[in-house]
């Protein structure tokens, strides 16, 4: 079945829904939803829908029918696909928000809920983030979004919150680590070619080079 992307008027009522009464008052509103997703999205292994729907809903939500479930869930089922296929392609990648963070500490810029899903996002797939030998090259590559969803009290990030000029320095380059954490997670690590070494003229101890070391 050919995968058939969300329109306008199916990603505001998205929207429209996630920030309905119908929902629990935890539960993901769009930006939010959208940073969970891309992030199960650049993990190797996605979870099912069926994994991943509570964690947006955080309780079920009070549909009106059956029907009007299947329907919501299929557009965030879509939402999730939609977004795979943009990581997959070679265009820029668009945060659904501006990138910025709000300067009043009572109140939380969208693209901080984004970042704060997104980091959800990750510690829900967290093995497969950090579990290779691509972890600090991943962990480098995190630091933005760490920063941008003010969750994280580390000494690091909170240096870069209490300068706004390091902050958007930060932060701007969100975007472009959205698609370079894609093509680490998903690129096999390249094989180097074996090169036998040298003998030496002297006499060999007949060891070889020491072999990759383990993690």
């Amino acid at each position: 079945m050919q995968h058939q992307p969300l329109d306008d008027l199916e990603l505001e009522e998205l929207e429209n829904f996630l920030d309905s009464d119908a929902v629990h008052e935890d539960c993901q509103n769009f930006v939010m939803a959208h940073g969970f997703l891309t992030a199960l999205a650049i993990s190797p292994e996605a979870p099912a829908p069926s994994q991943w729907l509570p964690v947006v809903f955080e309780e079920t939500p009070q549909f009106t029918s059956e029907k009007e479930q299947k329907h919501i869930e299929n557009l965030l089922i879509r939402l999730f696909a939609d977004l795979q296929k943009e990581l997959e392609s070679e265009d820029d990648f668009l945060v659904p928000c501006d990138i910025e963070v709000s300067q009043n500490p009572e109140e939380l810029s969208e693209l901080e809920e984004w970042a704060s899903g997104f980091m959800e996002g990750v510690f829900f797939t967290e093995r497969y983030w950090f579990e290779s030998e691509k972890e600090e090259e991943v962990a480098e590559c995190l630091l933005p979004f760490m920063v941008a969803s003010g969750l994280f009290e580390d000494e690091e990030v909170q240096q870069i919150r209490e300068s706004e000029k390091l902050t958007q320095s930060c932060i701007d380059q969100i975007p472009q680590l959205v698609t370079d954490l894609f093509l680490i997670l998903r690129t096999e690590p390249e094989k180097k070619a074996f090169k036998p070494k040298p003998q030496s003229k002297g006499k060999g101890n007949g060891k070889g080079g020491k072999g990759a070391k383990k993690r």
